[in-house]
């Protein structure tokens, strides 16, 4: 919802925060390739393996990896048995997000503060365990307990509810554009995610950070 230009926007009582792409960076074509290199045709399955980690069944915990193994073996002929898949998709991917320890840090106490991310129930408790950072958020939204995943304006509903604050007083904080509008659309403050500067600096103008 825009705001007239001589009309305040509303004081925040919460931020929302994405965590792939946000509070860290990850790249999902680690693991296609790791993948891949064990498959009768790696040039093929690496291809036909893309969005494989952010397909809505697998991040709402749909299908379990079990069966991600089962199908990987049927179409793709992959070689390794279910313990080597199962440690090749929970070797980290992702890394820190440059900054956003600290800024996470500074504003906790200060807001309400939501995780909301898509990730599958597996590599969740790989993150979580190796981000004491998460331990400053006062609720952890995650695909794999809801049973729903971004954009769903369900999902936007339940961060509403767990920031305690309307949607007009909350600031979704994302890297995905389709998120991003999906949550502009249903009256949320947003925050399309490119570095730690530029969130700092939105967060700075709301009054939660020093700059």
């Amino acid at each position: 919802m825009t705001q007239a230009a001589d009309t305040p926007a509303p004081p925040l009582a919460a931020v929302i925060l994405d965590l792939f792409g946000v509070v860290v960076s990850f790249d999902n074509d680690i693991v296609y390739a790791r993948l891949a290199r064990h498959c009768t045709d790696p040039e093929r399955a690496f291809q036909q393996l893309n969005g494989l980690m952010a397909s809505p069944e697998v991040i709402t915990g749909r299908v379990t990896l079990p069966e991600v193994h089962h199908r990987l073996v049927e179409a793709h002929g992959f070689g390794l048995d279910y313990p080597g898949f199962e440690a090749a998709w929970l070797e980290p991917y992702h890394a820190p997000m440059p900054g956003m320890a600290e800024l996470v840090g500074q504003l906790s106490g200060r807001c309400r503060l939501v995780l909301l991310s898509n990730v599958d129930g597996y590599y969740w408790q790989v993150v979580r365990a190796g981000h004491p950072e998460l331990a400053c958020f006062d609720k952890l939204l995650v695909s794999c307990d809801l049973g729903l995943a971004k954009p769903d304006p369900a999902v936007f509903a339940y961060a509403s509810r767990a920031a305690g604050a309307d949607p007009a007083h909350c600031l979704f904080v994302d890297d995905t554009r389709a998120n991003v509008d999906a949550a502009a659309a249903l009256g949320f403050r947003t925050h399309w995610f490119r570095h730690a500067d530029g969130l700092r600096a939105e967060l700075h103008r709301a009054g939660l950070v020093d700059r």
